[in-house]
């Protein structure tokens, strides 16, 4: 499964290659290609710990379940849930009562 990255300059949603790699030089998790151009033109460095973060959240997503999660038992209630007709309605009392 491939992760769908955020630029944090301009907002746009953007899918890069699994390789992080364009034709025109390395892809960004932080910025889309062509904040990425803009950046460099600038000449300003991409934040590392930003990238980092990035690569991390998206390593997550795309690993499959824990072991210990996929083994847990089906917890199911203890009693049927409550439904309108087992319950009691205003018509259980009279007003003679």
């Amino acid at each position: 499964m491939r992760s769908v990255f955020v630029c944090r300059e301009c907002a746009l949603h953007y899918l890069p290659p699994e390789s992080l790699e364009y034709s025109d030089g390395p892809a960004s998790p932080v910025w889309c290609s062509v904040c990425r151009q803009r950046a460099a033109t600038l000449g300003v460095s991409e934040p590392a710990a930003a990238r980092a973060l990035a690569l991390l959240g998206a390593a997550r997503t795309a690993r499959p379940p824990a072991e210990e999660e996929r083994r847990r038992p089906d917890v199911r209630p203890s009693r049927p849930a409550r439904t309108r007709r087992s319950s009691p309605g205003p018509g259980t009392r009279s007003r003679l009562g």
